[in-house]
């Protein structure tokens, strides 16, 4: 980024201030503190028995066995292997969808050892000299990894990708996330430089990029794809969102390069590329259609939007670092790869450049961070299927409205989004969570925030946060039998009793048992197996309410885990 101070750092001239501070659009609206005392937290992620986990810049995941407890367990520590510094660190954490009862978190951290064999510990452990000084720095890597828990501790890391050459301390990896179809999607920065324009000419000479054709590394990493021929071996992953398979990191059937003769490994993962620093990424509700977040460098901010995997799947290229927001960048403007991009009115190149959904200006120093849908019926309809977005500078969330309700966004004019509130969020994350409210992390001070909408301003309420469990030695997937669930781990904010309501046959209905447990007997017809969506509905004595869901597997045959990713 192109920042007077590295935006991840815990000192940057600000001081900490109460959600007060905070100023919101309607006085309806409002800012608590869910859970405070993290250190650096860049991600929160809730899962459907309850369970809130938090990962930390240097390196640590901690577990909340909800949002009521106050003696959260570490879970794992990754310490020794994150390199934190500036856009480094452990920024990227994904529960598995049938989590707990597939125990895997996903998580995505700059490596702080080399590439492929060349990795032993490099800071401080191989004397690093200051990383911002050009030639400077030890070149690092990313890992994208599975951790499986046993219980409450890590007892396996599987390192799927070991890739993203990242020889400065910005644009390092970004975001790590589960698509509606079960795949998993992962996105990083071009590991340039923001001090300068950055086409490899400042390489390191102790660790040189052995991949990247002459003066076409840098940020032009982000468009390696379209001149992949001229790379050994294969393109990095800069610059790029690829889909996964979760269990082998290789690339995703139906991506646009998958079947390609001969394509690399790589090639065959990414889904779009030409991005800066695609820090943040959602999915709009319903879809595995990524939104990204897209750090600008001295023009725009961007957020741009990747069509659903499908039948006409291509492969799409958002022109970092010869465009930037609608325009092309004078400082790579002359560079051969960018004047191919521009030809035919910049419809050139191998993949002719994509233009993002919304963009707007750097007048001042800029940050976009955080992206979200609304997607519930707990917020006016005004706000339903909005993308939301924080910018971590300027401490703002702002949106764009689904004005047609037909389920996306409305195109608005560039640096025209509606802000929702400013203040002190320094917002690096936001997700919707319990209640359908959104959630926001806070890297500064330390704390995940939570905006919730009350009806009426003079009496707040906050929903519940419902969670849906096993219960008496149950088990997920299995023959037919009778299934018991626990809706105990539910909680509401302020200590009042709760109601509960159940959707034991998975037809979107809660109106199969109430009370805190629940049980079923489950049948197939013939040999093909039965995927059940269990849910819970909690409800206080205000009517706020939330819901949880767990999926259950049924058939003629003992059926494994790991058979349902």
């Amino acid at each position: 980024m192109n920042r007077r101070c590295a935006w991840l750092m815990l000192i940057c001239g600000l001081a900490a201030a109460d959600v007060a501070a905070q100023t919101w659009t309607s006085p309806n609206f409002r800012g608590s503190v869910a859970i405070s005392g993290r250190n650096q937290p860049t991600q929160v992620r809730f899962a459907h028995d309850g369970r809130v986990f938090v990962a930390e810049k240097p390196g640590a995941i901690w577990m909340y066995q909800n949002l009521a407890d106050s003696a959260p367990v570490q879970i794992a520590d990754l310490g020794g292997v994150v390199h934190s510094y500036q856009d480094r660190g452990l920024l990227g954490l994904a529960l598995d969808p049938r989590f707990p009862e597939q125990p895997y978190l996903y998580v995505l951290y700059s490596f702080n050892g080399g590439l492929f064999a060349d990795n032993p510990p490099r800071w401080p452990a191989a004397d690093c000299p200051d990383p911002i000084a050009d030639f400077a720095g030890c070149v690092i890597s990313g890992h994208l990894s599975r951790l499986t828990l046993s219980g409450n501790q890590l007892i396996d890391e599987q390192v799927l990708i070991e890739d993203w050459y990242q020889q400065y301390p910005s644009h390092s990896i970004g975001s790590v996330r589960f698509g509606a179809d079960g795949y998993l999607y992962v996105s990083g920065g071009d590991g340039a430089s923001y001090v300068h324009a950055d086409w490899g000419q400042i390489g390191n000479p102790t660790w040189p990029d052995q991949r990247s054709p002459i003066n076409q590394g840098g940020a032009l990493r982000a468009q390696g794809l379209e001149v992949e021929s001229l790379y050994t071996d294969q393109v990095w992953l800069n610059g790029s969102l690829a889909r996964i398979d979760p269990r082998s990191g290789e690339g995703a059937p139906g991506n646009p390069l998958a079947d390609t003769p001969g394509a690399s490994p790589n090639a065959r993962r990414i889904i779009a590329h030409g991005l800066r620093n695609p820090f943040r990424f959602t999915f709009r509700p319903g879809t595995s259609e990524p939104w990204i977040s897209d750090v600008g460098w001295r023009g725009w901010e961007e957020i741009n939007v990747v069509p659903q995997i499908g039948a006409q799947t291509v492969l799409h290229n958002f022109g970092w670092p010869c465009f930037e927001g609608r325009g092309a960048l004078a400082d790579y403007q002359t560079l051969p790869l960018c004047t191919n991009l521009y030809a035919n009115g910049n419809s050139g190149g191998r993949t002719p450049v994509t233009m993002p959904f919304y963009t707007y200006p750097r007048t001042t120093n800029k940050a976009i961070t955080g992206i979200a849908f609304q997607a519930g019926n707990h917020w006016p309809q005004a706000y339903r299927n909005a993308v939301f977005f924080a910018d971590y500078i300027d401490n703002s969330i702002r949106f764009i409205a689904d004005a047609d309700q037909d389920g996306i966004p409305d195109p608005v004019a560039d640096g025209n989004a509606t802000m929702l509130g400013q203040g002190n969020f320094f917002a690096v994350d936001l997700v919707e969570g319990p209640g359908q409210d959104l959630f926001w992390v806070d890297i500064n001070q330390g704390r995940i925030g939570r905006i919730s909408w009350d009806i009426n301003p003079t009496q707040r309420n906050l929903a519940p946060s419902a969670a849906i469990a096993l219960d008496g030695g149950s088990v997920a997937d299995g023959p037919p039998r009778t299934i018991s669930f626990t809706a105990a781990n539910s909680i509401d904010p302020e200590s009042g009793t709760l109601s509960y309501a159940w959707d034991l046959d998975g037809d979107g209905d809660f109106n199969d048992a109430s009370g805190i447990s629940a049980s079923q007997s489950y049948s197939v017809i013939d040999a093909t197996p039965v995927v059940l969506s269990i849910g819970v509905r909690a409800s206080d004595a205000q009517g706020a309410s939330d819901e949880a869901r767990m999926i259950v597997t049924i058939a003629r045959d003992l059926i494994f885990a790991d058979d349902f990713e």
